[in-house]
């Protein structure tokens, strides 16, 4: 068998394969869809269930987020900034913490927020020298 005729029977081969690969990727993009539409309804769910049963709005973020590692999705910043870093549950002003703006000279204004269940702090660049500097970056 020569070399051309093996090219001959690989080109079917070759089209299959890309053909898979086509169809996997419109798989994985509406498993990445439904995987966001089903996310933003938990963490809703949550928001919503929080004043009644803490713990059922708990497992609902606990399930949100192992949906969004399981796609491969980050979840969308606003939503990110409802759930404490640190114990991965729902965080509700005056509830379940507590912010304070805080200012540095010569650095920056942020907001620090502090979870009351697990007493861990995180902090997000409201304005400053690094707030400007990380804006400049995005942008250009």
């Amino acid at each position: 068998m020569s070399f051309t005729d093996k090219k001959k029977l690989s080109s079917p081969y070759k089209k299959q394969k890309r053909r898979w690969r086509n169809n996997q990727k419109k798989r994985h993009e509406d498993m990445q869809k439904v995987a966001k539409e089903r996310i933003n309804f938990l963490i809703s769910s949550a928001d919503e269930i929080i004043s009644t049963n803490q713990d059922l709005a708990n497992r609902y973020i606990e399930i949100a987020r192992k949906i969004a590692m399981g796609a491969k999705i980050t979840i969308p910043l606003e939503q990110k900034r409802k759930i404490c870093h640190g114990c991965k549950k729902l965080l509700i002003p005056g509830n379940t913490m507590h912010f304070r703006l805080n200012r540095r000279k010569n650095y920056a204004t942020y907001l620090s927020v502090t979870c009351h269940m697990c007493g861990h702090i995180t902090r997000y660049l409201v304005k400053g020298k690094l707030y400007e500097k990380n804006q400049t970056k995005t942008k250009g």
